[in-house]
């Protein structure tokens, strides 16, 4: 087989480290298909792979593992002599979406932390002042929040931790037993603090 020969196209869309890592760490360990190409875009990163047999089984993995959506398309691409059956060259685009497991995002006035990103559009989190899941519409509009390590301040007569940006104490929304001086996870939303896992 010539080495430029690929068969397979993996589009990844946006560029993510992550599933580049995903990608690469199931190449190494298989000897059914090899990568051919890498190309980097502006809006993603292509792979060019031996085998699109192996190229579709890693697309249904990354969704698996990342949720988002994975599209195939084939096209002929000729005949193969030795073997006399047509061959196909398909090409997978992967979507990866906007946030993964463990993110906190806000909707409609809900603090969210992703537990479970579907294929698809199935998102669950779990909703930080309930502790109860519930489904998280990707469709509407999502604000990923950034997490922040701080420390309590203070636990009587509430819960506070510093807030990272101007360095005043602030009430936690959805307290929970700790101790002054420790370490937490936060994050800030409306004027309010909520401890995150």
């Amino acid at each position: 087989m010539h080495r430029n020969y690929y068969e397979a196209i993996i589009q990844v869309r946006p560029r993510k480290r992550e599933v580049e890592g995903f990608i690469a760490s199931g190449l190494e360990n298989t000897s059914k298909a090899r990568l051919v190409k890498k190309k980097i875009l502006k809006e993603g990163v292509d792979y060019y792979i031996s085998s699109w047999k192996f190229a579709q089984s890693l697309g249904n993995k990354l969704a698996k593992r990342f949720g988002g959506t994975v599209v195939l398309s084939k096209k002929i691409f000729g005949i193969s002599r030795k073997k006399r059956r047509v061959v196909y060259r398909s090409t997978i685009l992967y979507r990866v979406p906007p946030f993964t497991r463990g993110d906190v995002v806000a909707q409609g006035g809900r603090i969210l932390q992703i537990t479970y990103v579907g294929k698809g559009k199935r998102v669950v989190g779990e909703n930080l002042l309930s502790g109860k899941k519930e489904g998280v519409d990707a469709k509407k509009g999502l604000e990923k929040l950034k997490t922040y390590k701080t420390r309590v301040s203070a636990v009587y007569p509430e819960l506070e931790v510093i807030n990272p940006e101007d360095y005043q104490s602030i009430v936690v929304s959805n307290p929970k037993v700790k101790y002054v001086n420790e370490k937490v996870l936060t994050v800030f939303y409306n004027g309010r603090a909520y401890l995150v896992g």
